[in-house]
């Protein structure tokens, strides 16, 4: 997502009512762009590696390009996230069966432990919607940090980010030859900035 369309985002649900559309690739875009990341920290909440991970994320992401075209987006049956999560839930649990199968079927000794295979695999309902709720309230602030991140100096954003590294305003104030009232005033501004667009996908996107 380029600077210039940053204040054209679109809402969840035109987002929706757009990637229905096979042929929209700007709109499939913006829904990788929105959710990809979300969908990739779930499945390696699960116990996958970065490879298998990938792969079921492709896997969820090419079944939720299938399904578009006939979704028909109610919030009052739940949000569209819970159901990108069954999926990817579902997908990680076929992994984790064919992954058992397999290991059965070779018979052979001196491989993975049957039984943190068959703990990951029985991974419940509840334990994906715990993952999925802890995970979205830390992709929230990362999504927003990567979009307004774009639209500071270099300088006041590491100001900022050394604020958060627990950098005291003095110090931060020599290293950058600031000063400290400019530090201030930089912390604040990224401060707002991050919270209001924090703020925002918490009501575009949840």
């Amino acid at each position: 997502m380029t600077d210039n369309s940053y204040d054209e985002w679109i809402t969840r649900q035109t987002l929706l009512n757009k990637v229905k559309n096979p042929g929209d690739e700007h709109a499939w875009s913006d829904f990788v762009f929105y959710y990809r990341k979300y969908i990739y920290n779930i499945v390696k909440r699960m116990g996958l590696k970065h490879h298998d991970a990938e792969e079921i994320v492709q896997t969820v992401l090419m079944k939720a390009w299938q399904k578009m075209p006939e979704f028909n987006y109610n919030p009052e049956k739940g949000r569209f996230r819970g159901w990108l999560c069954t999926v990817a839930g579902n997908e990680v649990r076929s992994y984790f069966r064919s992954k058992k199968n397999h290991h059965i079927s070779m018979e052979s000794a001196g491989t993975a432990s049957m039984d943190e295979i068959s703990s990951e695999y029985l991974i419940t309902e509840p334990e994906i919607d715990k993952i999925a709720k802890e995970e979205w309230e830390r992709y929230l602030p990362e999504l927003a940090w990567k979009t307004i991140s774009t639209q500071f100096e270099p300088q006041v954003l590491k100001t900022f980010e050394m604020f958060a590294e627990g950098v005291d305003a003095s110090e931060i104030s020599e290293q950058l030859g600031l000063s400290e009232s400019s530090v201030y005033v930089y912390k604040k501004r990224v401060q707002d900035k991050l919270s209001a667009e924090i703020s925002r996908l918490k009501k575009k996107l949840s």
